[in-house]
This record gives structure tokens, C-alpha cells and sequence, in this order.
């Protein structure tokens, strides 16, 4: 299985994070020096990277792990948020809910057909848990969202996180993966569940309570105005249109 890297701060005794330990996977939790140790409670140092001093940002740290597994040689890693609570697999039998590990594991064989199919596939998520199943397992090009997989060895870096945006950065770089000739997709069928960024305690919040989200969506419709619909900037409410890519 692939490496997980997770960005997490304030989290420390997240259940998503101690069940990566117990689940004995391949996974580090990308920090600044402030937080290891408290981390340090539940995680061993082997599963910790710690940032330099001169990256802070959510944007600047997921640069930071692009980097770091590319001098690490890895072809193919995860990059997940640190609060991610349940995890399903649709059939058209049952909704199933499976551990993380069963989970990635049959992602990663799914994933291995789709590369096979498509060369330029380098971005794959999963859906967000919702009432509504899709009957298609697949959507393409659109956004990933919390947890994602990336094929850095087709990659290589020719597509980097925008450092200055201060939310919405994945979504930033998930459209100029596609704007670049690059494809990413969203299985449907692999649902997980998660509180929506910025409502719990630790990770983005502080972020969020000061209107980061409306000044990420700001900079994307800078960036990308023709993307964008803002609904209630004030709510941080708005849509991408995918479609227009």
C-alpha cells in the first residue's frame, strides 16, 4: 500500500490517526514544531515529518509533502486530512462500511485498472458521504476533496500547490492538473464521512473564523472567474463549474 500523508494540527488524538497506528499502515503526520509534542502521546517519531520554519499555510504544506515524497522516491502516495470517521463500499447489493485499510486496499487495485486505461489519470478521490449514490462509479475531472491519491512519477512535480491561496487550495490544483492535460477522478462507489472542513476543533478552524474560506474563494475567482459562481460569499457558499474545463 501506499504512504499517507496527513497535515494535521490540534488533532493529536484524533480517532482517524490512531487508527492509522493500530492498522499498521505507512503513514506520517506532517507537523509544525509546536505541535510534536503533544503528538508524540499517541504517534511514534518514525511517523512524524517535521515542517521548516518557513512553511505554514495549508497551500505551502501540501507543496512541502509534494516535494518530500518526490525526494523520497515515491511514485504514488495518499495525502488525507486527519478527521476522517467512516468509510463504505457501494454495491448494488449494500452500502457496506469496511475498515480504512480494506478500503485502500481495494482503491488502490481499482486505481491500477484506471492508470492501465488512461495515462493521463493522476488524481483520484473518493465521494463524500451523501443520501444520493451515483449509479455511475465514475466521475471525472472534478473535485477530489479530503482524502486523495497522487501519481507523483507521472506527475513529477509539473504541477505545484499555489502557495498563496489561503483555502481552496486543492481545488486550485485539482483545475490546473486539468488545465495541464492531466485527469483526475472521483469513485463514486468508495464513500467516506467527515465533518466539513473548518467545523471541528483543530485543523483549519482557526482559518475558517477568520473568513479564510471567503478570501480562498476570492482568490479563486480571481484566478479562475469564469469557474466560479459565488452563492453567499458571506456563508462561504459557491460552485464550480467542472463542466466548463
Amino acid at each position: 500500500m501506499y504512504s499517507i500523508y496527513i497535515p494535521s494540527i490540534k488533532r493529536s488524538d484524533s480517532e482517524f490517526l490512531q487508527e492509522l497506528k493500530r492498522l499498521n499502515l505507512s503513514y506520517y503526520l506532517v507537523l509544525a514544531h509546536d505541535q510534536v509534542e503533544r503528538y508524540l502521546e499517541y504517534h511514534d517519531m518514525n511517523n512524524i515529518i517535521v515542517l521548516p520554519k518557513s512553511v505554514y499555510g495549508i497551500s505551502k504544506i501540501r507543496q512541502f509533502i509534494l516535494e518530500y515524497a518526490l525526494k523520497k522516491k515515491e511514485k504514488r502516495i495518499w495525502m488525507s486530512d486527519d478527521d476522517l470517521r467512516r468509510f463504505f463500499m457501494w454495491s448494488s447489493e449494500s452500502n457496506k462500511e469496511v475498515s480504512f485499510k480494506y478500503f485502500l486496499q481495494e482503491a488502490e487495485n481499482e486505481i491500477t485498472k484506471l492508470e492501465k486505461a488512461d495515462k493521463s489519470l493522476v488524481q483520484v478521490g473518493f465521494k463524500y458521504s451523501t443520501f444520493a449514490i451515483p449509479k455511475s462509479k465514475y466521475s471525472f475531472n472534478t473535485d477530489i476533496g479530503m482524502i486523495q491519491y497522487l501519481n507523483l512519477e507521472r506527475l513529477q512535480n509539473k504541477v505545484s500547490y499555489d502557495i498563496k491561496m489561503t483555502t481552496l487550495e486543492d481545488t486550485d490544483f485539482s483545475i490546473r492538473l486539468i488545465k495541464n492535460g492531466y485527469k483526475n477522478v472521483k469513485l463514486n462507489h468508495f464513500i467516506f464521512t467527515a465533518p466539513r472542513s473548518g467545523t471541528g476543533k483543530g485543523g483549519l478552524e482557526e482559518a475558517y473564523q477568520n473568513k479564510g474560506k471567503q478570501q480562498g474563494i476570492i482568490e479563486f475567482q480571481r484566478k479562475f472567474p469564469d469557474l466560479i459562481k459565488i452563492i453567499d460569499l458571506d456563508k462561504g457558499k459557491y460552485r464550480v463549474h467542472w463542466g466548463k474545463l
